[in-house]
């Protein structure tokens, strides 16, 4: 296991969630599934996982907003005789609770 420990990194990295059948496959190796697993997941995983590149954030109620401005698709009477489409400005709360 430690001669191949190198490669087998090198595949994690790759692809993380490769299983130890297709680890052994790909190195090679002939017996030893259950140490050659047992040691993936205790040793070599958590080393070749990538990093979660989201970024988590929290907000307060009312904090954010999506605004959208909006026009009615019917002519509005506005006094004088005269009509118009008017805008009209949206907003919904991100988080309400």
């Amino acid at each position: 296991m430690d001669a191949a420990r190198v490669r087998i990194r090198k595949l994690l990295r790759e692809t993380p969630t490769m299983p130890a059948t297709v680890i052994v496959e790909r190195i090679g190796r002939q017996r030893g599934m259950t140490i050659l697993k047992e040691r993936v997941a205790r040793e070599l995983g958590p080393a070749c996982s990538p990093v979660d590149p989201v970024s988590r954030t929290t907000h307060r109620p009312g904090e954010p907003a999506r605004c959208d401005l909006w026009f009615f698709e019917a002519d509005i009477p506005l006094g004088h005789g005269q009509t118009g489409r008017l805008p009209v400005w949206v907003m919904v709360s991100g988080c309400s609770w």
